[in-house]
């Protein structure tokens, strides 16, 4: 299923806050918050987001939140060293509609239920 356009476009326009960097070429970005963007009370995100982690139990990974350039709106989300395909089974896993990844210096908005797939730039233009 695509996902709508506004929220595509909404998507595009990310910044991050990283507890700190991973050393890795390729990363993904990923959180349980929200699945299918159908806010949810942030006790019930906070604990999917604990049984993401422990997806991550073998694999490098840090805490980053993920909002808009004034950080008015954020999720708590994770960085974690997997391979794109990896990143997006997890993520449709916990009902998401994409993922950040990260390739050497580029940052992409992959899809997790189409083939969508955007190039949004250099991520850490997108740090603060």
């Amino acid at each position: 299923m695509k996902i709508d356009d506004k929220l595509w476009e909404a998507y595009l326009n990310p910044y991050f806050k990283f507890r700190h960097f991973l050393n890795e070429d390729c990363f993904a970005v990923i959180t349980a918050w929200n699945p299918a963007s159908q806010r949810l009370p942030n006790e019930v995100n906070w604990s999917n987001n604990q049984r993401l982690a422990k997806e991550f139990n073998h694999n490098e990974y840090t805490e980053v939140f993920v909002g808009d350039e004034h950080f008015c709106w954020v999720e708590e989300s994770f960085a974690v060293g997997l391979d794109q395909e990896q990143a997006l089974e997890v993520a449709r896993k916990y009902g998401q509609n994409a993922i950040y990844y990260v390739r050497g210096d580029q940052l992409f908005l992959l899809s997790c239920n189409s083939s969508e797939q955007a190039c949004i730039g250099d991520w850490r233009s997108r740090c603060r």
